[in-house]
C-alpha cells in the first residue's frame, strides 16, 4: 500500500512514463526507497529507477538539468548498495519552459550531459514527452 502523498505521486509518474516510453522493459515494478523503484526482469536482471523533480534554481533549462544531475549523482552511492544491472534517473517536470526558445528537442540533442546513471530521461508531464539525455 502506498504510504504517503509522495509515494502516490511517484507511482502515478512511473506508470505514466511506462505508458509513454515504448522501450520500457517488461517486468515487475516494486516500490522501494533509494532508488524509488526496482524493476525486476527475471531472477537476475534488475534496474533501479530514481525519480526526481527538475531543479528550479537556475535560469536556463540546461543549467536546471545540470543542477539536478549533480545533486542526484552525489547520492548514487546509496543506490548502488544493491546490485542493479542498470540504474536510471527520470527527471520530471510539469512543463519544460525556457524563456528564450521552445525548441527543446534540438537543444537537448546538441547539449552533452554527464552522469553516473546508466540512463537519464527528462520527462515533461504536461506535454506527454520525454527526452533520453544520457
Amino acid at each position: 500500500m502506498l504510504s504517503s502523498k509522495k509515494d502516490t505521486e511517484e507511482k502515478l509518474i512511473i506508470d505514466y512514463f511506462r505508458e509513454i516510453y515504448t522501450g520500457f522493459p517488461k517486468g515487475r515494478l516494486i516500490k522501494s526507497e533509494s532508488p524509488d523503484f526496482i524493476l525486476k526482469q527475471g531472477r537476475k536482471k534488475t534496474t533501479g529507477i530514481e525519480l526526481t523533480r527538475l531543479d528550479d534554481e537556475a535560469v536556463t533549462l540546461k543549467e536546471r538539468i545540470e543542477n539536478t544531475l549533480e545533486k542526484k549523482d552525489r547520492k548514487i552511492a546509496s543506490y548502488q548498495t544493491r546490485k542493479f544491472n542498470t540504474i536510471w534517473l527520470i527527471i520530471h517536470t510539469d512543463f519544460i519552459k525556457d524563456s528564450k526558445s521552445y525548441n527543446h528537442r534540438n537543444k537537448l540533442n546538441k547539449w552533452e550531459f554527464y552522469s553516473k546513471f546508466d540512463k537519464v530521461f527528462l520527462f515533461d508531464l504536461f506535454n506527454k514527452t520525454f527526452f533520453e539525455i544520457i
